[in-house]
């Protein structure tokens, strides 16, 4: 009635047959979760002269329809359109709605709010405009049937739970522009069978990939620290990680149940000391650990990682990289745009030609530094090395 001004938290929660709400003009706050899996509620009408709030098509909005608050749990349209003058979804804005399988959020929307797609379990598509710089936690949490995402490159934070459960999804598209993956991110996306993570991201939380049974490899790139705990627990189908130069810990039970590993590779010179149930119920026994050639035997006296099969010196893409005698190697590393040389104990010349045995470069290093060919095209070179000549491919 016109009487209330108010609306308080929960009011109406679980009210299951419930199909329609009318706001008076008096109304001026209404509480979280107060329509909250209202199953049957289709619409909520907002009459004209409230200051407050607004509705369309029984969607409820603030007054200059900035924020979607509710979409009503109830209706039964399989696609909705978000105004373009909404800049901001609600905490919970969508949860439940049982019939939606498609949702469009215009370039407007800025910010995706806690819960705000939970538990839309039909929803199977979702288009993300280039404007969304956060996800909320839990924003699509048990979306179970949604096989896609594209995460627009104005996003800098995936928040924690955001696709929890999410068991249909095989792919997703994390920009350049995202500097932290939530704790719990993508736990029992059992389709996801890989996921890029770009150099932008700078931490990945506890249980990022959890329980992602399908996925068979991974490589963390080297603007991460840390590997926190339980980030890709019982992710039986991984078969190789790529542990970047720059992480110096790794939380417990990170590897947890990883039974189909056979190879990691471990770029940091200096082994890091963990915990023993960093690879627990992975038989680390079988498994083979490429390391800097340098630290091979650091590696082999270092708790843990002594326990591994074979303990080898690391060697980039095979395309890449060859021997020119058996302690000496050279590779292209894409990520530097260098040519590396591993071996060398002394001052040494090293000289690049072309196919035809034109000299483009030539430079003395002194042990193993890299030497810039960023500005050279795609081809093949002759790469001369303490009288040594042998071929490589670049391909970057």
């Amino acid at each position: 009635p016109e009487s209330v001004i108010s609306i308080g938290n929960e009011a109406f929660v679980y009210c299951d047959s419930l199909t329609s709400v009318t706001i008076p003009e008096s109304v001026t706050s209404i509480g979280n979760y107060a329509f909250y899996h209202c199953r049957s509620l289709t619409s909520i009408e907002v009459l004209e002269n409230n200051a407050a709030y607004a509705s369309e098509n029984g969607v409820l909005f603030n007054k200059t329809k900035t924020t979607l608050i509710l979409y009503p749990t109830g209706k039964t349209d399989e696609n909705y359109t978000i105004p373009n003058s909404v800049t901001s979804i609600g905490n919970d804005a969508f949860s439940y709605c049982s019939s939606l399988t498609s949702v469009i959020i215009p370039e407007s929307v800025i910010s995706i709010g806690n819960d705000a797609f939970s538990f839309c379990s039909s929803l199977t598509s979702v288009t993300i405009g280039n404007s969304v710089t956060s996800i909320g936690n839990s924003a699509f949490y048990y979306c179970d049937k949604l096989t896609s995402v594209i995460i627009p490159e104005s996003v800098i934070s995936i928040g924690k739970r955001t696709f929890f459960f999410c068991r249909s999804l095989t792919s997703v598209t994390i920009p350049e522009s995202v500097i932290s993956i939530g704790n719990e991110a993508f736990v029992y996306c059992d389709s996801l069978t890989s996921v890029t993570i770009p150099e932008s991201v700078t931490s990945i939380g506890t249980s990022a990939f959890s329980s992602c049974n399908s996925l068979t490899s991974v490589t963390i790139p080297e603007s991460v620290t840390s590997i926190e705990a339980y980030t890709f627990f019982s992710c039986n189908s991984l078969t190789s990680v790529t542990i970047p130069e720059n992480v110096t810990s790794i939380g417990e039970y990170a590897f947890n149940y990883c039974s189909s590993l056979t190879s990691v590779i471990n770029l940091n010179p200096t082994p890091q000391v963990i915990n023993p149930n960093v690879f627990r119920e992975v038989a680390i026994g079988k498994i083979a650990l490429s390391v800097p050639a340098e630290s091979v035997e650091a590696y082999e006296a270092t708790t843990v990682w002594q326990n591994f099969g074979k303990i080898t010196a690391y060697m980039p893409s095979a395309t890449n990289i060859l021997a020119i005698t058996n302690a000496i190697y050279t590779y292209l590393d894409p990520a530097t745009e260098s040519l590396r040389i591993i071996g060398l104990t002394a001052p040494t010349q090293v000289s690049i030609t072309d196919i035809n045995g034109k000299t483009l470069l030539q430079q003395t290093i002194k042990g193993e530094e890299n030497i810039f060919v960023g500005h050279l095209p795609q081809g093949i070179y002759l790469i001369r090395v303490n009288g040594e000549t042998t071929k490589i491919i670049k391909t970057f």
